[in-house]
């Protein structure tokens, strides 16, 4: 039961997001930065829908995740956010086992019994309402990620379990929920601004290399195909390539985002990716799709 646990943890560590929606006709130039307004809020959900095939073996992922941003400073280059968790679900299919869970539906007690559902509806129902800040430039850039030292370990006190299980568990939950992690998530979503007055047709790069186990370097293009108001579309072309002693790692990501200029906020993404990776003798194909809706409070 605690291996399930720890793979689907594994699995949302893993889990990545992005971008959405179609071009119209273009009206002039907008400035493009990250330019969340202090004293404000903005919410975004972030679902991703991926298909697995693990030598031969399927397995299906739908994950929902609702994170709450509430910029507390901004020094005029840096802005200061203290990021929520909100709410988690989960609905997993590997090997034929099936494993439903959400944070705002809490799972009764099984008299005891070892269940790797119930574990993991706990563990989503113990990180639900944990803060985090960050510190973003106007690219995006997440420049700093702080408030996960003490995490792990409130967490594991707030599921009643066994010491052994708690040790093992806020090992394993800090591999994949840490500082570095977070970071790495978050500037795969923010870090796609130029900081300057883009016009239709025009072309940026971003280079992001997530750290970790999974590691990879993703090489991503950004062009202006509509502008219509304040809102801005912009295409994705994305590769990734990563070699390590560990993991061997391809894929391309193609999306589409519409951001409301005035603030950087992503109103709403659409993306499809489609991954290979090769970890001792073990090839894994992902296809999947993430989509975002972001607004303001």
């Amino acid at each position: 039961m605690k291996k399930v646990v720890f793979i689907l943890l594994a699995i949302i560590g893993m889990a990545t997001i992005q971008s959405c929606q179609t071009a119209k006709s273009a009206t002039g130039s907008k400035m493009l930065k990250f330019n969340f307004e202090k004293g404000k809020g903005y919410d975004y959900e972030m679902i991703i829908n991926m298909d697995q095939d693990i030598m031969g073996q399927a397995m299906k992922m739908d994950m929902s995740t609702y994170y709450s941003m509430d910029v507390m400073a901004d020094d005029g280059t840096i802005k200061t956010i203290t990021s929520t968790f909100d709410r988690f679900k989960m609905d997993v299919n590997i090997g034929g086992m099936n494993i439903a869970a959400d944070s705002d539906k809490p799972m009764p007690a099984l008299d005891g019994k070892d269940d790797p559902m119930q574990m993991v509806n706990k563990l989503l129902g113990a990180v639900k309402g944990k803060k985090f800040s960050m510190q973003v430039n106007a690219e995006g850039k997440v420049l700093e990620v702080t408030g996960f030292k003490d995490m792990a370990q409130s967490i594991a006190d707030s599921m009643s379990i066994g010491e052994e299980q708690k040790q093992e568990l806020m090992a394993k939950f800090s591999q994949q929920f840490n500082e570095q992690s977070i970071k790495d998530q978050f500037e795969r979503v923010l870090y796609i601004f130029p900081n300057k007055e883009v016009k239709v047709g025009d072309s940026w790069q971003k280079t992001t290399a997530p750290g970790g186990a999974i590691g990879g370097k993703y090489n991503s293009t950004y062009t202006v195909k509509d502008i219509e108001g304040d809102m801005v579309t912009l295409e994705e072309r994305s590769t990734i390539d990563g070699n390590t002693d560990k993991m061997k790692m391809n894929g391309d990501i193609t999306g589409t985002l519409v951001i409301d200029s005035k603030s950087g906020l992503v109103v709403n993404a659409d993306q499809d990716l489609a991954i290979t990776t090769t970890t001792n003798g073990t090839t894994i194909k992902i296809k999947g799709k993430t989509k975002i809706k972001g607004k303001a409070r």
